[in-house]
């Protein structure tokens, strides 16, 4: 009995976040209304800001998501965010299906303009693609203009500053190559 009312509140706390989000953000977001959110989900779309997240999206604690004006965020099938896990977009990131991502996860597309007076209010912004299958481990940042292959695994704790190719094992700070898998 436990069981059901749990699931119970799983479902219901999805379908309100569904109509919330769709109330606020009309067709700039894309999200389907049963997915599994224990924690807090919190999505911002800035002006012209786009969301598309695929079948079931499962969150295990506090997610942030914020798109800036005019970014495009596509999540695909099938994806498992840990805890504490921030994704935030100024033009574009995409991320596959049946990606896990674990605990404290940073996802970002832009880097702030530095110059010799300090950091300036402005960003330097490219795109960033995950591919399928990939496991992103806890405390791992993955940075601008990055691509990560099909398959790949980007170890805990890595700052991903290079592409990684499908189906090989990356770490460090700065990442590097560990093992094909």
């Amino acid at each position: 009995m436990r069981n059901i009312v749990k699931r119970g509140r799983l479902f219901l706390k999805s379908v309100i976040l569904f109509c919330k989000y769709k109330m606020l953000y009309g067709k700039r977001i894309q999200l389907k209304p049963v997915n599994s959110i224990k924690g807090t989900l919190k999505i911002e779309l800035a002006e012209n800001g786009k969301c598309s997240i695929g079948e079931f999206l499962m969150c295990s604690g506090p997610t942030y998501i914020k798109c800036s004006k005019n970014s495009e965020l596509k999540i695909g099938g099938h994806l498992f965010l840990n805890h504490n896990c921030s994704i935030t977009c100024n033009e574009q990131i995409i991320i596959g299906d049946d990606c896990n991502i674990a605990n404290n996860v940073v996802i970002v597309d832009h880097d702030h303009i530095m110059t010799a007076d300090g950091v300036l209010g402005d960003t330097l912004s490219a795109p960033v693609e995950i591919g399928n299958k990939v496991w992103i481990g806890a405390n791992a940042v993955i940075l601008k203009g990055i691509t990560i292959g099909d398959g790949a695994v980007i170890a805990a704790g890595a700052v991903v500053n290079k592409d990684i190719p499908s189906h090989e094992v990356w770490g460090g700070v700065p990442v590097k190559f560990i093992r094909k898998l």
